[in-house]
């Protein structure tokens, strides 16, 4: 009974270990390309380069990217991939800033009535990309079902839409309402660039077909504002709303500041 039973374990371990091997050789020790799926929500802020938007406008925000992912090998070696793809990507954040805003109310034909509002804005930031990821991936053997790996390399963005939702703190009375879905693609620059950074593993499904999982880090250092006269930031004063001068708002730096975002992606290899 004792023999029977030490066979059994023993032939147990050769078919998962067999299996192990198999599903290893054919993920992509036979094949220099292969593709999946992917959906990654994420966890997205917006990081001023400047002082004058406040601190507190550092405001995470909720998104979701969904595309096409890649694998290439480039060598002899299956533990070292080019990894590519393409995927629609929505995130964004919040910023703060010094706001003024000049109402001319037309009373008849011949006279109209200026107000001038100062104060601050909350501006909820909700920008669509379609990103192209370059990667270096490096991946351990396969661990039983499993294999873990790292990727560095580049994000490249392209954006597709841009909107906001402004929230205003005036000082005066007679307010401007709170705006919503106001477009500001004129504002914001066509092209993205930045450091991605992303770890996970791959769970065999069967044959080629792989579960993967992953966390990315996605670092952006090109200013997300357009150089335009228009996207220039308001003298701030300490109370956070505009520095006045004659009763005007003094107008001060370019707008500076870069998209940030951590993303849980899931997907399938097949």
């Amino acid at each position: 009974m004792k023999k029977m039973l030490r066979n059994a374990v023993l032939t147990a371990v050769m078919g998962l270990f067999a299996a192990s091997t198999m599903a290893q050789e054919s993920d992509m020790e036979d094949r220099k390309f292969r593709f999946g799926l992917v959906a990654s929500p994420n966890l997205g802020w917006v990081r001023p380069n400047i002082q004058d938007f406040e601190k507190s406008g550092l405001q995470a925000r909720l998104g979701f990217g969904y595309g096409l992912m890649m694998d290439f090998r480039f060598s002899e070696s299956p533990n070292y991939l080019f990894s590519t793809g393409i995927s629609m990507t929505n995130n964004g954040g919040a910023l703060i800033e010094p706001w003024d805003s000049l109402d001319i109310v037309q009373v008849n034909d011949s006279t109209t009535i200026s107000n001038y509002f100062y104060g601050k804005v909350d501006r909820a930031y909700r920008v669509q990309y379609v990103t192209v990821p370059l990667l270096l991936k490096m991946r351990t053997n396969e661990i039983g079902y499993m294999t873990y790996f790292a990727a560095v390399g580049l994000d490249v963005g392209v954006r597709t839409r841009a909107f906001a939702n402004d929230a205003y703190t005036w000082e005066q009375d007679g307010l401007p309402p709170d705006q919503k879905d106001i477009n500001i693609q004129k504002d914001m620059q066509l092209f993205r660039l930045g450091i991605n950074l992303t770890g996970g593993g791959e769970f065999n499904l069967s044959g080629k077909t792989n579960l993967y999982v992953g966390v990315g880090y996605h670092n952006h250092f090109t200013n997300m504002f357009r150089n335009t006269s228009d996207n220039r930031i308001l003298e701030p004063s300490d109370d956070g709303t505009p520095d006045l001068v004659d009763g005007m708002a003094v107008i001060g730096k370019q707008k500076k500041a870069v998209t940030n975002y951590v993303s849980l992606n899931i997907g399938v290899f097949f």
